[in-house]
Parts: C-alpha cells; structure tokens; sequence
C-alpha cells in the first residue's frame, strides 16, 4: 500500500518490523516532547526513518490524531481525549502489517471465486497469472494461510483423500439488524475492560462493514460508555502478548532481547504468565529460569524474542507461583523475609464533610485489605502486601483523606513525607 505527499512522491505505508513503529507511538503517544534528533540520538532512528514513520502514520490514523509543530523544535506529540472519544485509535497502527501485492490479490480473487467447495487445481483455473513466479503452491500457500486464519474452511474427504476449500458459513445471516447492533455495543463494551482487546476491535468493524455493504444499515457511532482506566497504548504490545500467551499455554522456552538496566541484553526464559496493571496501562511478563524461578519483565521493554522449545519442566509449580503474589498489589514479590508488610492508613474527613464516598472508594478499590470504623468521621484500612511501594500512587490519590499510621518492613509514612516535599519544591510552593 503506498500513498502520495504533497510533492507527488510515494512512499509504502506498510512495515515490515511493527516494533519500529510502535517504539514511535508509544514515545509520540505517551510523552510527546520528543523531537526528531531525539529520536536519532537516543532510539537508533535515521532522519528519514523518522520522517517515513510520522507519513506511515498520518497515513493510518488520520492527521486529527497528532500535533506536529512547536515554535522552536519539531515534536511529535498524540492528541488524546477519551471524553470526546473512546476508540482507540492507534488499533489501526496494526493495519500497517506489510502484505506483498501477490497477497493481497490472491485474498480478494479467492474470497470473490470461492462460492461452493473446490480443491485447489479448480480454484487455480479460475484466477489469471499475477506474477511470473506464481504458481499452485503459491495459491495452496495462501489457502491455507486463510484457513489457518479461520477466513474459509479446509476440509478433506474420507472417500478420496483430497483437500478442498469452501467459503465460511454467514455467521451474521441469523441475527436480525437490532440484533446487529446490540452485539457490536456489548463487543465494544467488552474489548475496552478484557484484555487483549484487539480482537473485539476487530470483531467490531467487521459488523460495521457487515451492516453498510450486506445490509444497507449504518451501525450507530455514538459513544454511550466511559471507562475509568481508559489506556490507549495497552494495544502497542498486545501482538507480543498474544505470541507469549501461545508460549505460556504450550510451555515453549523464549530468547528474549530485552532494555535491562546496562544495556540491551539477551536472555532465554521460561514464559508463566501474563499481567497488566489497568491504573497506569503496563504489561508485565512473569518468567523463570533454572537460576531464578521468578522473574518479572516489562512488556514496552521487550524488543523481540525467539521462539526456542517445549519443555515440561519448570523451576516452580503454579501453586507457588500464586502463593508469591497472592499479596501482590501489582506485581511486586516478597521483599526481604517471607512474611508480607503490614500497611495501617487512617481514611478521615472534616467535620462538615460526609464519608460515604470516601469509604465506598476503600471498598471498591481495596482489594483484600480490612476496614475498621473508628467514628462516623474516619476509619482504619488494614492490609498485607509484598512490595509496600506499589500502593503509595493509591495512597497518593486520596490527597489529604489518607495517612499511613503503621508500615512493617519499611518507612512508608516517611517516603510518601519526603515524596510530597519533592513534588511541592517542584512547583515552587515551598523552598
């Protein structure tokens, strides 16, 4: 797919590495205050690779999404508004997948052609030479790749042995236009709270091109939802995260290249579950090797990796491996002895002010913590935790409401103290 400048040039808006082009998003969409040498100087980018990227993406996502230019530098920043807007829209960064013109015409000429069952040499006849190097194993190549893709069906006969390939069922054909609609607005629903989403993003454009071209209908664009933790950049890593969930449930061996600490660096791992943290939008991947049975990678810090072997053996169970975060706010593992920290925050309000919306966000966002009323005014929220660092932007969130009280293991009261001071000298307010 190529498209033309405003010099009447062209350029290829598909990509053959997506990590590329998601390592630009995710600066342009999540910081936004890198310029172009930043991106040679600090990311491995080329000037002309960053330029063909930024076109790439005005391209796919449309030119509303970015503001570009700044007075002095040139700063590639995402617009991002979910009030206005729930869609996420950089799911079409992945319509950038590279696909050659052989394909691309072979997967409309087949989808157009294939009407009843037929076995390849019938389907052969049927579609002209596209190219001098194609031939029958190139089209079989492409049958079963649409098969595999669940695009068509492939099925062989007992009697004789042979292959043949026959269009998919009208899965739609049984639902009524209300129907219709009504399944595109629980589809919408669902792939913006389960994750990875990108199927149901997927499945919902499908039903919108389904009701325009097959029925005449136009599927409803409102918005009628608003997410509380709505993180667009979630879907930059979710095809990494579905070829580790593939690894994970067939116990496969992983090489990964990986941003550590000093450096970029390579190491083989046992993938063992995925987790993401909804409140600030971050993939995490928990591995074991023969030396560490618990390790824990960030997805956006995961370049590639090799697909290597299966193995049943592994250094821990399942059952230990929940045991070592059934006290995990997030992710974090024991820290220092075996036993969990205990955390003691006094949730109050003033004497003019009611506590029902403070004490339903305890109850609704606390987990497995305790709470204890001391008077209409206040009350003690109790909890054991791994890593007591992984609750302070909770605590954080409750402004003046909360005060820690009592933290084992370490001085929580203290750093969120010398945190708050950090931030108020920050802005001025004290010095």
């Amino acid at each position: 797919m190529s498209n033309s400048n405003k010099y009447g040039k062209t350029f290829n808006c598909s990509v053959l590495d997506y990590n590329k082009l998601r390592t630009f998003l995710r600066y342009a969409f999540l910081y936004g205050c890198y310029t172009k040498d930043d991106f040679v100087e600090r990311l491995n980018y080329s000037e002309s690779l960053v330029d063909k990227d930024y076109k790439r993406l005005l391209s796919i996502l449309g030119a509303k999404h970015f503001k570009k230019k700044t007075p002095k530098q040139t700063r590639f920043r995402m617009n991002y508004n979910y009030y206005q807007n729930t869609e996420n829209y950089l799911v079409k960064s992945y319509y950038a997948k590279s696909s050659t013109k052989l394909q691309i015409s072979l997967y409309f000429l087949i989808l157009q052609i294939l009407k009843r069952e037929m076995d390849v040499n019938e389907i052969n006849g049927k579609i002209p030479t596209l190219s001098d190097d194609f031939n029958i194993k190139t089209l079989t190549r492409q049958l079963d790749k649409m098969a595999q893709w669940d695009l068509i069906e492939k099925v062989q006969h007992k009697r004789n042995g042979k292959l043949y390939y026959r269009p998919k069922k009208d899965f739609f054909a049984a639902l009524t236009d209300d129907e219709l609609g009504q399944l595109k607005t629980a589809v919408e629903f669902f792939c913006n709270i389960e994750f990875p989403s990108i199927p149901g993003y997927y499945l919902s454009n499908t039903i919108e091109k389904y009701m325009k071209y097959y029925r005449e209908k136009s599927a409803s664009s409102k918005n009628i939802f608003l997410y509380r933790f709505k993180n667009f950049h979630t879907v930059l890593e979710e095809d990494i995260a579905w070829k580790l969930l593939w690894c994970i449930n067939n116990s496969i061996e992983i090489k990964l290249q990986y941003f550590f600490k000093n450096g970029i660096g390579h190491k083989v791992i046992m993938p063992r579950r995925l987790v993401i943290d909804i409140y600030y939008g971050r993939w995490y991947l928990i591995g074991s090797t023969d030396m560490h049975p618990i390790n824990i990678y960030r997805l956006d810090k995961i370049i590639d990796f090799e697909i290597l072997k299966s193995s049943c053996v592994t250094p821990c169970s399942m059952e230990e491996l929940d045991n070592c975060f059934r006290h995990s706010w997030c992710i974090g593992t024991p820290q220092k002895s075996d036993s969990p920290s205990t955390i003691r925050i006094r949730f109050s309000v003033s004497a003019n002010e009611d506590l029902t919306f403070l004490l339903n966000k305890v109850k609704r966002e606390g987990k497995w913590g305790t709470i204890t009323d001391i008077n209409k005014k206040s009350f003690i929220y109790t909890i054991k935790i791994n890593d007591a660092k992984e609750i302070k932007p909770w605590i954080r969130s409750f402004g003046h409401y909360a005060e820690v009280i009592e933290s084992t293991l370490c001085d929580l009261r203290e750093e969120l103290h010398d945190e708050w001071g950090e931030m108020l000298e920050s802005y001025g307010i004290i010095s």
